[in-house]
């Protein structure tokens, strides 16, 4: 079934950011938030940075040119992490996996569906990934006090919604508590708002951002969360 975390960042301006039609390291943004996911899910509940109150183990698992910030799984926090200089910064502004198989009643590709577009579209009852992240109504976030603009544009307007191919992941046991589905799950499709952002300057960086989910059933999700950044 469906997982959904969530977060919101930014840059101070535009120019720190890696446009989303380009391809940081080799990989395009879609194949970034694949990749994120991988690194999300192999990590344990007891050290897993969305799971994280304090920015402990922001530095869990980070490899390569890339540094993956993670959200929450929908409280508020305040974390401390430190980032190599250097390193580029991915992170979802909000985003949700869609994972398969999961034991609920009828949850199968429709006829002549592949895996990929089920778990992207749905079919009959079981809504697609990209329905979940439709529900977005709001994200502001700040980088050193910099407030940026326009982060959330419609649907087909919005460079940052982007859609991952069908990713195989392997979870780690402990996530069950998160995900009942995690301990059978071994394919997914994501969808959300995503940033690259350039690597920073040395020294101290505040991060503060929110982000509202607006359900059509129950009451809005609704996270805010401060990092402070050093890079060196």
């Amino acid at each position: 079934m469906l997982l959904a975390l969530f977060t919101v960042v930014t840059a101070a301006a535009q120019s720190f950011i890696v446009p989303p039609d380009s391809l940081p390291s080799g990989k395009s943004y879609q194949q970034w938030g694949a990749k994120w996911w991988q690194w999300a899910e192999s990590i344990p509940y007891s050290m897993n940075p969305i799971l994280d109150t304090t920015g402990a183990f922001c530095g869990v698992s980070q490899h390569g040119p890339v540094w993956f910030l993670a959200g929450t799984a929908g409280f508020d926090a305040t974390r401390a992490c430190t980032i190599p200089a250097g390193k580029m910064i991915f992170f979802p502004i909000i985003n949700f996996n869609n994972d398969y198989p999961c034991p609920a009643p009828g949850f199968q590709p429709g006829p002549g569906q592949s895996l990929e577009q089920f778990l992207t579209i749905g079919y009959s009852s079981n809504i697609g990934v990209r329905q979940y992240v439709d529900h977005v109504t709001a994200v502001s976030a700040s980088l050193d006090g910099q407030q940026v603009q326009n982060l959330l544009l419609p649907p087909e307007a919005s460079p940052y919604r982007t859609t991952s191919p069908l990713f195989f992941f392997r979870a780690d046991p402990s996530l069950s508590v998160t995900d009942p589905c995690l301990p059978k799950a071994f394919a997914g499709v994501s969808d959300g708002y995503w940033i690259m952002l350039k690597p920073l300057s040395p020294g101290s960086h505040t991060l503060m951002f929110s982000g509202t989910v607006t359900w059509p059933d129950g009451p809005p999700f609704k996270v805010t969360v401060i990092f402070y950044l050093t890079v060196e």
